[in-house]
């Protein structure tokens, strides 16, 4: 049965929730002052097809009173007030390929988040029509197509492209909160920090496959607490899961960070045959590197959730074989001992994470675990013929990328 999401801002009149005529329970991501503080869920039974307003107040409160509690005393008695960090130009770039319906919602959330000075970039990677660059040239965004195939080159492509000393990355799939930049530059306001991620909330949870991954499989980055990541103090089991650091709807790096640890790897992520494990594999080098991360859960996005329980199985499946994947690259890398690889990839991932699962999936249907299982399977042979796939790319010369800036509205581009 669908769950209805809601975002509600305790600060603000509470109204009454309505259009419950198909939802069993109600999930709502509560802010005060804009801050994340916690889900709370609201049971519609009795079948009702509007919630009052003092209900859902009052059922707030309940749940979380301490949290709020602790926040409004905090405001009235002066003790918490906006940190006076400072907001740093920021380079957004979207990396896409033929799926302009959805980069469109994309590109109306970042276009109407207010912050003082960033760019927007989009780029096409290899695309096979012109849909993207004729919606792009109508909307204060800039516009670079990069031929070669593969995530990692596009992020790399935007890499080269930013103007800012900020990178900030997200997918076309996702809906960046109003918050979002602002959120990404309190992260960097410590001047050691090379890396930001933050939560990645689901947009939608009207499907069986979403309310599985969401909750059966975990998700993506959940936290509502921020914390500070500092590789040097990593366990190699801890820098193996990256994962649990960053994600790729939602990454932000400062330019420096590359110049000393590289770009992104091109065997790896959507595109290529490893299917995934680009972002994880940066944010894993980086810490590798002794270098701190933060997690900011006030820079957080909405991301759409694959519908179909067979959209879902092939995410898995490209889970399993990009995973595995990012361990051979980690090994080819030298970012950990081979010995502590090796005792991560089998007691770690293979037997806690998969065979554990498959063995008791619980309500996570078992099919879905061995999608991911098959997939790791498959990820050695992906990983040698991505290898192929990303030295043959690195042959063909740089080619000066097709461009379109901006269109200038009234006032300027910001």
């Amino acid at each position: 049965m669908a769950i209805k999401l809601l975002e509600i801002e305790f600060s603000e009149p509470i109204n009454p929730i309505r259009g419950l005529e198909k939802y069993e329970k109600i999930r709502i991501l509560v802010r005060y002052r804009g801050v994340p503080l916690k889900w709370v869920e609201i049971s519609n039974n009795p079948w009702l097809a509007i919630i009052p307003a003092d209900r859902v107040r009052s059922t707030i409160f309940d749940r979380i009173d301490k949290e709020l509690t602790k926040a409004i005393l905090a405001e009235k008695l002066g003790l918490q007030t906006e940190p006076n960090y400072p907001l740093p130009p920021i380079s957004v770039v979207i990396c896409t390929r033929d799926r302009t319906d959805l980069l469109k919602g994309a590109l109306e959330a970042i276009l109407a988040i207010d912050y003082p000075h960033r760019e927007i970039i989009v780029i096409d990677n290899a695309p096979s029509n012109s849909s993207t660059a004729e919606l792009v040239a109508r909307l204060p965004v800039r516009y670079v197509k990069e031929e070669r195939p593969g995530l990692d080159w596009a992020r790399n492509r935007g890499i080269a492209e930013a103007r800012h000393e900020i990178i900030a990355f997200t997918d076309d799939d996702v809906r960046p909160d109003r918050g979002w930049l602002r959120g990404i530059a309190a992260g960097f306001a410590d001047p050691e920090i090379m890396a930001v991620s933050g939560l990645v909330a689901p947009a939608e949870l009207e499907t069986e496959a979403q309310i599985q991954f969401e909750f059966g499989y975990g998700g993506m980055l959940q936290y509502l607490h921020s914390f500070k990541v500092d590789g040097s103090k990593l366990s190699a089991r801890e820098l193996l899961w990256s994962s649990a650091y960053g994600v790729g709807a939602n990454m932000a790096f400062r330019r420096q960070v590359f110049a000393e640890v590289g770009t992104f790897d091109p065997a790896l992520d959507v595109g290529t045959p490893t299917r995934g494990a680009g972002d994880i594999e940066m944010f894993h080098r980086i810490l590798a590197k002794g270098y701190s991360t933060f997690y900011e859960p006030r820079a957080f996005v909405w991301h759409v959730h694959r519908r179909s329980g067979e959209a879902l199985s092939k995410q898995l499946r490209d889970n399993g074989r990009g995973f595995g994947a990012y361990l051979l690259t980690c090994d080819r890398n030298r970012t950990v001992g081979r010995g502590a690889l090796l005792q991560f990839a089998v007691f770690h991932w293979l037997n806690w994470w998969l065979l554990r699962r498959l063995i008791r999936p619980g309500w996570f249907p078992r099919k879905l675990v061995v999608s991911e299982l098959l997939g790791a399977l498959q990820s050695p042979f992906a990983y040698r013929e991505a290898q192929l796939q990303a030295q043959r790319l690195a042959l063909i010369p740089d080619v000066e990328p097709q461009q379109v800036e901006p269109q200038v509205a009234a006032g300027g581009v910001r």
